[in-house]
């Protein structure tokens, strides 16, 4: 495990266990690195842990993505006057049980928790409140905005844990991180200071610590071609006069906005509803991140570049079944997306693929490439007119039924989580 040049605990403290080594705690974290960012004068502190999770982030995606419940929530906000719809899938558990509205973390999450909490050496005060985003592709983001509330703390250690594809995680320093929104004050940016860019991939960890939440924002914002990704934002909700509000509110931004019953989406919904699969098992042709983004370009999109004809990762894997095999030949299909997919979304494209191919044989050929775009669109359409009808099952909200109308296009979070607004 790679060591940090900083002496003091993710606290801030410094204390008498090993002051070369954050985690306190090596066990089975043997790969993983640790990134040191601290700049007093600045009032910044990030400590990155690269490949945290990496030896079980197959598991935890697997695991996420099968249990858990997403939402697009929808409403009013009182600080823009607007109607409003997150710009990313969201859900939220933990709190404290003492407050309304309040959904234990589930069982097959807790491990996790308990995990980073003593990786991070909480000590009394392990994270209770899980804040989990989808950033289901390149579209879906979440705009500037600092983590800072009465109720996490003075100097609240915010950790963020990713699954997935790659993003970028900006930060920016602000002169004010709450600046009117009559702009008479300015926008509250400290232009003299450089903003900061993370990398955060499959298994990362990026922990927010002192007083990063009074003088910083941060945001992931939009990427083309990126694929899914999850994030878990842990943090630890206080006891005290502000604390019920503030977790009414995080219920309120994460899960059911103003809508009296939610409804929410598993994740293969949410991917038949984007369009199928073939969002993702692009052409290879296709693979190829955009040249009209300014920015330079780094890892994040490293995973996504055109794989060429002679590249080893376009013959087919060892073992790998002849349908699938077949399958990657015939649709022109970059195996890396491909193997990206769980699993049984893999196999179901593999099955339609397969089946088609027989049922072609007794009539006029058809354009691969486009048949299979075609055919995918259709069940796309309608299984979201399923959805949109009523017809899918409803799940489980916290203290009540948890579904959701379908959402579309991109928008904001309330002034709670400053994001960008959306006009109708």
């Amino acid at each position: 495990m790679g060591k940090t040049s900083s002496s003091d605990g993710p606290d801030g403290s410094t204390g008498d266990k090993d002051q070369n080594d954050p985690f306190h705690a090596t066990r089975h974290h043997q790969q993983c690195s640790i990134e040191d960012v601290k700049d007093n004068p600045k009032g910044l502190h990030v400590r990155l842990y690269k490949n945290y999770q990496a030896h079980r982030a197959r598991y935890w995606w697997d695991t996420i993505t099968t249990n858990a419940t997403w939402y697009r929530v929808k409403y009013r906000s009182g600080r823009f006057g607007k109607e409003c719809e997150t710009p990313c899938w969201t859900t939220f558990f933990g709190g404290r049980e003492e407050y309304s509205p309040y959904e234990p973390v589930p069982g097959w999450l807790q491990p996790l928790v308990d995990e980073v909490s003593a990786d991070l050496d909480m000590g009394s005060r392990p994270f209770n409140a899980m804040l989990l985003r989808l950033y289901f592709d390149g579209n879906d983001e979440i705009a500037w905005h600092t983590d800072g509330r009465t109720f996490l703390g003075q100097t609240p250690t915010i950790a963020s844990l990713s699954f997935g594809a790659n993003a970028t995680f900006s930060m920016r320093r602000m002169t004010n991180v709450w600046p009117p929104l009559d702009g008479l004050a300015g926008d509250g940016i400290d232009r003299s200071t450089p903003q900061r860019d993370f990398v955060v991939g499959d298994g990362d960890m990026l922990v927010m610590l002192g007083a990063t939440q009074k003088h910083w924002h941060h945001r992931v914002p939009k990427e083309r071609g990126r694929r899914p990704r999850l994030n878990i934002n842990f943090r630890y909700i206080m006891s005290g006069p502000d604390a019920e509000r503030g977790q009414k509110t995080y219920y309120k931004y994460m899960v059911h906005g103003d809508e009296d019953i939610p409804r929410s989406y598993s994740y293969k919904e949410i991917m038949q509803m984007r369009g199928g699969m073939m969002n993702f098992a692009r052409p290879k042709s296709a693979c190829v991140p955009s040249g009209g983004d300014n920015r330079k370009e780094d890892k994040t999109h490293q995973d996504l570049a055109a794989t060429s004809p002679g590249n080893e990762s376009s013959k087919p894997a060892k073992g790998e079944e002849p349908n699938i095999a077949s399958y990657l030949a015939s649709e022109n299909i970059d195996r890396s997306s491909f193997m990206a997919l769980p699993e049984d979304i893999r196999r179901e494209l593999v099955d339609h693929w397969s089946s088609r191919q027989s049922s072609s044989e007794t009539q006029t050929l058809i354009r691969p490439t486009e048949n299979t775009a075609s055919s995918m669109q259709s069940c796309g359409k309608k299984r979201q007119q399923n959805l949109i009808g009523g017809r899918s099952s409803v799940g489980t909200a916290c203290k009540g039924n948890k579904a959701m109308k379908k959402a579309s296009g991109s928008g904001t979070l309330d002034s709670f989580f400053l994001s960008k607004k959306k006009h109708k």
